[in-house]
């Protein structure tokens, strides 16, 4: 556990490295479900600014600020290329990551993402609203929008037990959400160049699969998968067939 230029970070592992971004208002702490799946793998986590070990920052700050503490993060690491997954908003900053400094990506996984919220159908609206509630009000009134009907309360309540140990403020979500809302960079996808991986749940709430299929299709040789039965939280709706298309991915992009 360290930090640098005040970020908070992580190393564990062993093994090729592998940087996991987080998404809007999520600290490090949430990728309990996906670390096993990559036990083969040097995996890297930080808490982006405005939430967990990093927490808010008065000054403003946009996406692109975002990508560069990611930056900071692997140079402190000693890191010079590394597999990227973004999940959500950690999408988009995987997606400027790989844009803005190309040799030091070696893959690119973009999990329940979208190529930002100007080519996003569904509005932010109902997350911007729900900033101002308390920590646990919040998770729960966002719950519909994340999961899918048949999965298991206590499933949920793991997710929002570990949330809760680090929450974050509303002064922190409203800060990510003001970084991440004019960013697009849709354009610029043709130039990605690395082995690129869209997953998406078909039960996608909060950004439906309608945003991934049009970020795959801008991507030039991307591959698109599909988790069956999976909303927004599909590392949490389906974990195994989720982490099994994310190893197979990693497994040859290696």
């Amino acid at each position: 556990m360290q930090t640098t230029a005040g970020i908070w970070w992580e190393s564990t592992g062993e093994g090729e490295p592998v940087l996991l971004i987080n998404g809007l208002g999520s600290c490090s702490a949430s990728w309990f479900r996906v670390l096993p799946a990559l036990r083969d793998y040097r995996v890297i986590t930080f808490d982006n600014r405005g939430v967990g070990r990093t927490g808010h920052r008065p000054e403003p700050f946009d996406l692109a600020t975002l990508a560069s503490d990611a930056i900071a993060v692997l140079d402190a690491a000693g890191v010079t290329r590394a597999h990227v997954l973004g999940l959500s908003m950690g999408g988009l900053i995987a997606q400027e990551f790989a844009l803005s400094h190309p040799d030091r990506v070696s893959s690119l996984m973009l999990v329940s993402t979208h190529a930002g919220i100007p080519h996003l159908t569904v509005a932010a609206s109902a997350v911007a609203t729900m900033a101002a509630l308390p920590p646990g009000e919040r998770s729960r009134a966002l719950a519909p929008l994340l999961y899918v009907d048949q999965t298991p309360a206590a499933e949920i309540a793991r997710d929002e037990e570990v949330a809760s140990a680090i929450p974050t403020t509303s002064e922190g979500l409203r800060s990510q959400l003001v970084a991440a809302a004019p960013w697009d960079r849709y354009a610029d996808l043709h130039q990605l160049a690395v082995p690129v991986l869209v997953l998406h749940g078909r039960e996608d709430r909060l950004v439906p699969l309608s945003a991934g299929e049009k970020l795959a299709a801008a991507i030039p040789h991307s591959e698109l998968v599909v988790v069956e039965t999976a909303g927004h939280r599909l590392f949490t709706d389906q974990t195994t067939t989720a982490m099994d298309a994310i190893a197979d991915f990693l497994a040859r992009a290696a």
